[in-house]
């Protein structure tokens, strides 16, 4: 491992291992005012906590993992392992937040059938809003920058850090609002008062529900082998033709795949003369370390063929 992958790697596990404990205190926090206060709202934000916890002891095993090279029981390496990561965390983040509309529509449903509803108790929520809100906003910056330090290519660091903001949303918006509540007591919305919070749970998921289901339809993307986004592909094209063109080889296309902060690059070449296996080699590790600095982590790989490896349109087999 290069000393910048190392340091890299320093980095992330030292951003992870804050994010772990954090998120543990305040999945502690978030349960514990829950259960004093009687709101959904708190229990959502200590569901959300605990979720990242766990995701954060996950992450730091994965971020160990990728980049490493192939062995006999995973001969494509652990690139993927990160892909699949976010996708999943992204799937329970969108199963918590169902979770949280459930009850709260259940909640309301209760209240307009007359049955009874708990009174909030809103001490606890004022404590707990300012202690979490200034946690994840330091998480986030915390994350954020082990993010910009290296190098801007940790789909985990990217993840927690959005995370972390979410989270904080959570806790303003929930926060706020069940603090307001009070203040609706003899206006013509006074009656509603026990079931603000839940009403005030469903506004915060309708407003970032979207966040997840982004990131799992693009990581979904990566997972179904499609193609990486078309500036990335110029470049490992535009690479790899002049890199062609110098040593005098025909170059046919670049298929180009992201996996997290990985980049699987297939080159189709036509040498139009017989080359020893040593020279196939030696293109592909000097593509490699260019791709490298345009483009981030790279496994190349080159095929020598007479044709471009691409079916004409409309056959399928």
């Amino acid at each position: 491992m290069s000393g910048d992958k190392a340091q890299h790697l320093t980095v992330e596990r030292r951003a992870l291992t804050v994010g772990k404990w954090a998120n543990l205190f305040m999945a502690f926090a978030g349960l514990l005012t829950a259960w004093l206060s009687r709101s959904d709202a708190m229990l959502v934000d200590g569901l959300y906590s605990a979720v990242n916890f766990v995701s954060a002891i996950a992450a730091a095993k994965i971020g160990a993992r990728v980049g490493l090279p192939p062995t006999r029981a995973r001969p494509w390496g652990h690139d993927f392992d990160e892909v699949l990561y976010v996708t999943f965390r992204s799937l329970i983040l969108i199963g918590v937040l169902v979770f949280a509309a459930v009850v709260s529509g259940m909640k309301i449903w209760t209240f307009f059938s007359g049955g009874s509803v708990p009174e909030l108790v809103f001490g606890p929520i004022a404590v707990y809003a300012v202690v979490i809100v200034s946690i994840c906003l330091a998480l986030a910056f915390n994350f954020h920058r082990a993010y910009r330090k290296t190098g801007k290519r940790s789909a985990i660091l990217k993840t927690e850090a959005r995370a972390a903001l979410i989270d904080g949303a959570l806790s303003v918006g929930s926060g706020a609002a069940l603090l307001s509540l009070p203040f609706l007591e003899g206006t013509v919305l006074g009656p509603y008062v026990p079931i603000g919070d839940a009403v005030i749970v469903l506004v915060l998921i309708l407003a970032i529900i979207w966040q997840p289901l982004a990131t799992f339809r693009t990581t979904l993307a990566d997972l179904a082998g499609v193609s990486a986004p078309s500036g990335t592909h110029a470049k490992v094209a535009r690479a790899t033709r002049d890199l062609a063109r110098d040593k005098g080889y025909r170059f046919h296309r670049a298929a180009v795949l992201q996996a997290g902060r990985m980049h699987w690059v297939v080159v189709y070449l036509d040498p139009d003369r017989p080359i020893a296996a040593a020279d196939v080699d030696a293109f592909r590790d000097l593509l490699a370390a260019r791709l490298e600095d345009l483009i981030g982590a790279t496994r190349a790989e080159i095929v020598v063929t007479a044709s471009d490896g691409l079916k004409p349109a409309g056959r399928t087999g």
